[in-house]
């Protein structure tokens, strides 16, 4: 059985504690397949070189990393990032995890400044695709409608945008020379029934 990591990300309890969890929503998406889920906890704030190390030890044990939305992106994000890229391993970001494989090749990231791309709704807004990208190729549609929930956009990255909402915002980046290498600002697990997270997750399995 093929092996999918998922890094944990920060999250506070109701009484103000620190925890490292995954999302519901993207655990029973990634159950739909046959894969066993590996959760890959970080200790963001620890000594980095020897965190680096042991995080790459259980990374290793995965045939692809899936990088989820979250709060924050830390020194060590980035290195994982290149990390995956070098080795070329499956990976598949979402929201802070495709702004998290931007940053790390030379992007940069600044607030929105208004709240229309946070929205507790199904659909959203538009993002239309670029027809040459790997993106569209697995999604088979240059415009799609999708949910949204950031209030931080990338402004640059070396990585290839192949995406853009309808005010220019930048909703996808990929290294099509890759065997999956895709970070998406939506967020395709919470879309239940949507065809296209399907096409996307389908995609990103069958590359494992």
């Amino acid at each position: 059985m093929k092996r999918v990591g998922v890094v944990l990300r920060e999250y506070k309890s109701r009484s103000d504690k620190d925890l490292l969890a995954i999302r519901s929503d993207v655990l029973t998406y990634l159950r739909k397949y046959e894969v066993e889920v590996i959760c890959i906890p970080i200790a963001f704030h620890a000594n980095q070189n020897k965190e680096f190390k042991r995080v790459l030890n259980l990374i290793n044990t995965c045939d692809g990393i899936f990088l989820p939305g979250g709060t924050k992106a830390h020194k060590i994000d980035l290195k994982i990032a290149k990390y995956l890229y070098e080795k070329d391993i499956p990976t598949l970001g979402i929201c802070l995890g495709m702004q998290i494989l931007a940053l790390a090749f030379h992007g940069t990231i600044e607030p929105i400044g208004n709240p229309t791309h946070q929205s507790d709704n199904k659909y959203v807004h538009q993002v239309e695709i670029k027809k040459n990208s790997k993106l569209y190729e697995i999604l088979q549609n240059t415009v799609i409608t999708v949910n949204s929930r950031h209030d931080e956009q990338i402004c640059n990255t070396d990585l290839e945008v192949v995406a853009i909402a309808n005010d220019s915002i930048i909703e996808a980046v990929e290294d099509k020379k890759k065997r999956f290498y895709i970070g998406v600002e939506w967020h395709p697990e919470s879309l239940e029934g949507d065809i296209y997270s399907k096409r996307l997750f389908d995609a990103f399995i069958d590359s494992l």
